[in-house]
């Protein structure tokens, strides 16, 4: 056990003379409230253990040793959250290797015997790669106080599996040709980590939450007062309008008969109540989704939130948010413009324009889009010219507004039931049957290779699923990524169909994924080009720095030509574009 500065530097000095990786795993604490306790420290086959507690100035006494281990690549097991333990401490990583990542990589998809999805932990990695039992007994101990020989042995040991498992993995990768996959989420892990707390305007989420719970409640007393409740008792006239057997029953009594309560049903009853229920559940749902509760739960000391970034949290290689989920919050709302820029600082909103329609006809090869693209034009007006069959100068927004609603609701394979749920819940447009139909044909007569990649995709899962129901086969993204896919879903009523859908969106929203961890790669590897950025929000097709006020035009152009250059080389036959909002205080 390392207790002190001059033991710090003989560990450092025999990193900087290994000529390997060297492991690296710190304590399980919370990093925006707990310190490090210990650091472990594997080169070859031995491990050395820090005590931070003991060291009178961390920072300053593991100097040494972080100066050695940037030079190294550094292995460990969930990189990320260490890499956020010791930025306090002043450590800046060079090349990392991360073996949960690796793991997930290798098996993006996989299914345990009883169709759960594969655990990525330390202990079921090492197991399923090395065979190696690991007790994690001692995990949820305390490390506050003097520390056990069996608290020590399970951190020596933790960090001893490390270097092993790496090369194992490594091994595998290469012989699945994931090698390339792997080396981008390396390369985007420190970019990730890198992401810092995001300011909240708190007054302005509770007056929002606040106007979510008036509305709620005038909505609730106008549907009652539309529909009374005939069987209330007095001071009970009131109805559960969160109940489908109370909502049947006021439809029925202003003369409306309704065979389900769901709002795609309801979209189509020609009645002010179906409205007015709709407009409530949404405002009950930024009740119960965005409300005080969010704030108690999310927002921390100075009106900062720091989110967890999963960075594999999709199979398809997309990456996750939670507590808060930031890439839930819709972009454009007033709850986005909640998250605002520190003094002196602004923000910088980058938009991958129609990423995954270009991908989509990068992967299908349509000619006519891809031309489009090539030629400047406007993919919308473009569509909505082509389904309305009118000249491209007389589309209206409107016209526009629909052509979003196809060309995204149809991109995946959806028929015209589909298409006209889509429209309504994403963009407002309200189809009838016969538009939905019209529609979804036009649009096939004007990209057909979407239509033959429909088919072949549609005929290669299907053929699978009659040879059984239970298999998998690998679905690849232009970048390489490997996603072994159920050939078979189950659906509401138990019914199993062939998994057409996630075999489309997969090579399209995998390359997405592909392209923006490069992107975040090149942030990260190329950050003193612009004064001080740090990335506060990403999303599938989105990254939002926060700079100085006066870097922001050199940082918009720092931004662009990352986001540019990662996602160009995937998709060579189709231009790139990327849409950057410059010197924002508020995040819309």
């Amino acid at each position: 056990m390392v207790k002190t500065a001059a033991g710090v530097e003989v560990i450092a000095a025999a990193v900087a003379e290994w000529s390997g990786p060297v492991a690296l795993e710190t304590t399980e604490l919370d990093p925006t409230r707990d310190r490090v306790r210990l650091v472990q420290i594997g080169i070859g086959d031995e491990v050395a253990l820090i005590d931070l507690f003991a060291l009178s100035d961390p920072s300053a006494d593991l100097a040494p040793l972080f100066a050695a281990l940037a030079g190294k690549e550094v292995v460990g097991h969930n990189v990320q959250f260490d890499l956020r333990m010791l930025a306090p401490l002043g450590f800046v990583p060079g090349r990392v290797y991360d073996t949960m990542l690796a793991s997930k990589v290798l098996h993006a998809g996989g299914r345990e015997e009883t169709n759960a999805r594969l655990k990525h932990g330390l202990a079921d990695v090492a197991e399923r790669e090395l065979g190696r039992e690991l007790d994690k007994g001692e995990q949820g101990s305390d490390w506050s106080g003097q520390l056990s020989a069996k608290q020590l042995v399970y951190t020596a040991t933790d960090a001893a599996v490390l270097l092993p498992l790496a090369a194992v993995l490594t091994e595998r990768l290469a012989a699945a040709k994931l090698t390339e996959t792997a080396d981008r989420e390396m390369r985007a892990l420190p970019g990730i980590a890198w992401a810092e707390l995001i300011a909240v305007d708190t007054r302005g989420w509770l007056a929002l939450a606040a106007a979510a719970e008036t509305e709620r409640a005038s909505l609730a007393t106008a549907m009652d007062t539309t529909a009374p409740n005939p069987a209330g008792l007095p001071g009970m006239e009131t109805r559960n309008w969160d109940s489908p057997t109370q909502v049947k029953d006021a439809f029925a009594q202003v003369g409306v008969t309704i065979g389900a309560t769901d709002d795609d049903t309801l979209a189509g009853v020609p009645h002010p109540l179906a409205g007015m229920l709709c407009d409530y559940r949404a405002a009950a749902k930024r009740v119960g989704t965005y409300g005080r509760a969010w704030v108690e739960k999310h927002v921390g000391a100075n009106d900062l939130v720091l989110p967890s970034w999963n960075q594999l949290g999709a199979e398809s290689g997309r990456m996750s948010c939670s507590d808060p989920n930031l890439q839930q919050i819709p972009r454009g709302s007033e709850y986005r413009r909640c998250f605002v820029a520190r003094p002196g600082r602004v923000l910088l909103k980058a938009d991958y324009s129609q990423v995954e329609l270009r991908i989509a006809a990068k992967v299908a090869n349509e000619g006519v889009m891809i031309a489009a693209y090539r030629d400047g034009r406007d993919l919308h007006t473009l569509t909505a010219a082509r389904v309305l069959n009118k000249p491209e100068a007389d589309v209206t927004k409107a016209d526009r507004q629909l052509a979003k609603a196809v060309n995204f609701g149809l991109l995946y394979g959806v028929g015209w039931r589909g298409l006209k749920q889509y429209a309504q819940a994403n963009y407002g447009v309200a189809l009838t049957d016969t538009q939905a139909r019209g529609y979804r044909e036009a649009f096939f007569r004007a990209y057909p290779a979407f239509r033959a990649w429909h088919a072949r995709t549609e005929a290669h899962v299907k053929k699978l699923f009659d040879a059984t129901l239970e298999g998998v086969h690998p679905v690849h993204t232009l970048g390489g990524r490997r996603r072994l896919l159920p050939v078979s879903k189950t659906g509401a009523d138990g019914t199993r169909y062939p998994n057409k859908t996630d075999a489309l969106n997969t090579p399209v929203q995998g390359t997405g994924a592909d392209g923006l961890k490069v992107a975040i790669a090149l942030l990260w590897e190329r950050r003193d080009c612009s004064g001080a950025p740090v990335p506060v929000i990403f999303c599938h097709d989105e990254i939002v720095l926060e700079v100085p006020e006066a870097h922001a035009e050199q940082g918009a152009d720092w931004l662009r030509g990352c986001m540019i250059e990662a996602v160009a080389p995937l998709i060579d036959s189709v231009p790139v574009e990327v849409e950057v909002t410059t010197g924002c205080l508020r995040c819309g």
